[in-house]
């Protein structure tokens, strides 16, 4: 499983945390998990903050791992923190 950030392409991406539209530009978290239904992998997407509560391990691990800048990084560890 791979986690990353990214910055969204386009705005119809929705977020798997609160089910809103992240908009084109933004910065968003992504999880790659195995999609046992098609074979394939499969990227959800999730707004930083909306991750730090619902994925907060994944997301904190990427969080060290990436060399993008994160805006609002230290109130998204903070959330994520348990």
């Amino acid at each position: 499983m791979s986690h990353l950030f990214e910055t969204a392409t386009s705005g119809r991406s929705k977020c798997r945390g609160c089910a809103q539209a992240i908009q084109r530009g933004d910065l968003r978290f992504g999880r790659e998990p195995s999609n046992p239904l098609c074979g394939g992998e499969m990227t959800a997407w999730f707004h930083p903050h909306c991750a730090a509560y619902k994925r907060p391990e994944p997301l904190l691990q990427a969080l060290v791992e990436t060399p993008a800048n994160v805006p609002d990084r230290e109130s998204i560890e903070r959330a994520a923190a348990p």
